[in-house]
């Protein structure tokens, strides 16, 4: 049952170069593992042995068996077609660069938009089941102005020896239509007959992993003889024809081996015989192995974490996965071969029936059942053969389990096709109970120091944790004023030595600084870098030798050594903030980098006349280079009459952000003053301080903006970007 590439080294089983224990444990199990020599092998006995003089002959890669970008490429490679089952199959095809001409969709209840899909990307053609999804993909290309190939899916009423669940050509079926209804099938004709949907031919399957070649024959035969009445009946003739496959794999020592090569051959020398005995053409030959090309391809390993005997003399061996990545031995009552990879041959050791079971808490949860193996320890790997087609695809979170990793051996070579998924993966499309906030501009570093150097204690703990605590601030850019005559890295480093968000479970901090003016070299960002600072202004308000503030020359803008410096924090990836430079500054500045721009706290100048707000103009330049706008609650930004700072006239400038530079490119920096004792409290009073920012919640869904969208403003449009350059998680 080993694969092409697998062999025993010292009682180890191995695959190429690699020993399978030691992929286990540099990949966690349970792991799904390829052999991608195999399956190379795999595919050109199709290509090679799939072949007539008389019409194109193709071969189609089963989707649902398994795939990934990885599989997609080599598939692409020997020019294999692929059929798809669902949106997710074709925009991973889309995604992975594959020709989408050579994609088949195939299904009993496509969605539009699936069918919408397919027709925008071009693929070659729809496997239409029902004369509804016909009326709809008519309508379809209608509406978009496109044409469209199909094929008909038609039961040939041939029952193939399979479980039930995967026999798809009896008349009771819920795929495609019968051969015996010639009314129904004349309807699919007249209906394509002046539209801009082309019928192509038709597509017939028996079901999957059948180990006779009769059952191939079989349809053969029947397919060309209905062809034949078709054209006799309604003067059609069908240019391609789609025998399907579902061709088996030996699971167990005691299954068939298929011959491939033959019952191709016997396959295309029917065809033969029959075209030409009945004067009938055709254009091209379809198959769909199924399984058969990456099935046996592939092995499942987990770690064996104990054994049991019942008081009823039953013996169970427990493994790290189960159902969650294999569920056919519970859907289908499936069979496998089973070894100890670490010890591979046992010789005379007396073998017991063991049942191989999972973790689930589930009495199905089995990989084997009754299995004779040898001495089972405590941490062996056992491997389950012939896995790779319905073991990742079918696989599932189910008891919060992760899904294991995939990998390719070729050789020496290790691909890795899938990550192990992580914990966190879990929870990434869950909506949580409440929104999350992330503040692109807070002074807590300069407050830290400056307490530090009043004698205060416990600064952080005592008003930012409190505070914090009681907020749906989760993350933030946390900064360092610089004011003049001032040790820059020096009030930087006691800061730091201030925080503890240990208290603090969940949040997430960027290092930022609000001005350069105290830094003396250039090369002394690298120095504040190493001490984890992601973020930089240049100036304050004021001009320095870097740039040029809001309350500065207008017509100075940013230095050479400003230019320099600017290269250098690109260099760095750091984030580039454009907030308090003036307007000569800010567009020399984005001349120079276009890379991590964000302009943290400022509001719009069209909706408040202040120097720190920005102009339309700049907004533009922002959303050109995929910058990001920090909405501020400073009150002298919102307006400046007092008597319309308030939460509605700062939604308006929310609204007007959003309408200049997108639902994507627009956040939202605070600069809370509420904590700083050199400054007046001039915050927005509706919102006064890092507890009261659920209001700007309600009012955002007050201006019919989605959950959605407020994820995207109030956390995810600066989260996403700049995750990696969180230095500090509580």
């Amino acid at each position: 049952m080993k694969t092409k590439s697998m062999s025993i080294r010292n009682n180890n089983l191995y695959m190429g170069e690699h020993a399978i224990t030691e992929l286990g444990k540099i990949y966690k199990t349970p792991l799904y593992i390829y052999d991608e020599i195999h399956l190379r092998d795999k595919i050109k006995i199709f290509v090679n042995n799939f072949k007539s003089e008389l019409y194109e002959c193709e071969v189609i890669y089963a989707s649902k068996a398994f795939l990934a970008p990885y599989v997609a490429k080599i598939i692409a490679e020997y020019d294999l077609g692929v059929d798809s089952v669902s949106l997710g199959d074709l925009y991973l095809l889309n995604e992975s660069n594959f020709p989408m001409d050579k994609v088949l969709m195939h299904g009993n209840n496509k969605s539009l938009e699936e069918l919408r899909y397919s027709l925008e990307k071009g693929i070659g053609y729809i496997v239409v089941d029902n004369l509804n999804e016909l009326d709809g993909i008519i309508a379809l290309c209608n509406e978009l102005n496109l044409t469209a190939k199909v094929l008909l899916r038609v039961n040939p009423g041939i029952e193939a020896h399979t479980h039930a669940y995967i026999k798809t050509s009896l008349l009771s079926s819920k795929f495609g239509e019968s051969i015996f209804d010639l009314a129904r099938i004349g309807e699919f004709i007249v209906k394509c007959r002046g539209s801009k949907v082309k019928l192509s031919g038709f597509h017939a399957h028996i079901g999957s992993n059948i180990h006779s070649p009769e059952s191939f024959i079989s349809v053969a035969e029947v397919m060309v003889d209905f062809i034949k009445k078709i054209k006799e009946t309604y003067d059609y003739q069908a240019e391609v024809l789609n025998l399907g496959g579902g061709f088996g794999i030996k699971y167990l020592e005691t299954d068939i081996e298929v011959d491939i090569a033959n019952i191709l051959k016997a396959m295309t020398n029917t065809i033969d015989d029959l075209l030409r005995n009945n004067n009938l053409q055709l254009q091209k030959l379809m198959i769909e192995p199924g399984r058969a090309i990456v099935g046996d391809a592939g092995i499942t390993i987990h770690e064996i974490g104990g054994t049991k005997k019942t008081y009823g003399g039953k013996h169970y061996v427990f493994v790290d996965g189960g159902m969650t990545d294999n569920i056919r031995p519970a859907l289908y009552q499936a069979q496998y071969t089973l070894d100890i990879a670490n010890r591979y041959d046992q010789g005379g050791v007396e073998r017991t029936p063991y049942d191989v079971v999972g973790k689930c808490c589930e009495s199905g949860d089995i990989v084997a059942n009754e299995y004779p193996l040898g001495e089972v320890r405590i941490g062996d790997i056992l491997v389950t053969y012939s896995t790779g087609a319905y073991g990742y695809s079918m696989a599932s979170n189910y008891n919060g389990a992760l899904k294991p990793a995939v990998i390719f051996i070729n050789g020496k070579e290790i691909n890795m096709a899938i990550k192990r998924e992580s914990l966190s993966d879990l929870i990434k499309t869950s909506v949580m109970p409440k929104h999350q906030v992330f503040d692109t501009h807070t002074d807590i570093l300069y407050d830290l120091y400056m307490e530090n150097r009043a004698g205060t204690v416990n600064r952080f703990k005592t008003k930012h944790v409190n505070q914090l605590q009681n907020s749906i601030i989760k993350g933030g850019v946390w900064t360092m004023y610089s004011p003049n005559d001032f040790d820059l890295i020096e009030a930087c480093e006691i800061a730091l030595n201030e925080i503890d968000l240990e208290e603090l479970p969940g949040f997430n901090v960027i290092l930022g600084l609000e001005g350069l003016r105290n830094l003396k070299t250039v090369e002394d960002i690298k120095v504040l870098y190493d001490l984890g600072f992601r973020h930089a202004m240049l100036t304050w308000n004021e001009e320095n030798r870097y740039a040029t503030g809001v309350k500065g020359d207008p017509n100075r803008g940013v230095t050479e050594e400003g230019k320099r410096l600017l290269k250098q924090m690109e260099a760095l990836d750091m984030i580039v903030d454009l907030a308090h430079l003036n307007e000569k500054s800010f567009f020399e500045a984005l001349k120079v980098t276009k890379k991590n721009i964000i302009y943290s706290h400022g509001n719009c100048r069209s909706l408040c006349e202040h120097l720190r707000n920005v102009t339309d103009e700049q907004m533009e330049a922002l959303k050109a280079v995929d910058g990001l706008l920090g909405l501020t609650l400073a009150s002298s930004f919102i307006s400046s009459n007092k008597e319309e700072v308030t939460l509605e006239r700062f939604l308006d400038h929310v609204d007007y952000a959003v309408k200049k530079m997108g639902i994507n490119n627009v956040c939202f920096g605070f600069d809370f003053m509420d904590y700083l004792g050199d400054f007046q409290n001039a915050n927005l009073t509706a919102i006064g301080d890092a507890t009261k920012v659920d209001a700007l919640i309600e009012g955002l869904r007050s201006r019919n903006y989605s959950e959605t969208e407020i994820v995207k403003l109030t956390y995810n449009n600066f989260f996403k970007r700049y995750n990696d350059k969180i230095i500090l998680r509580g």
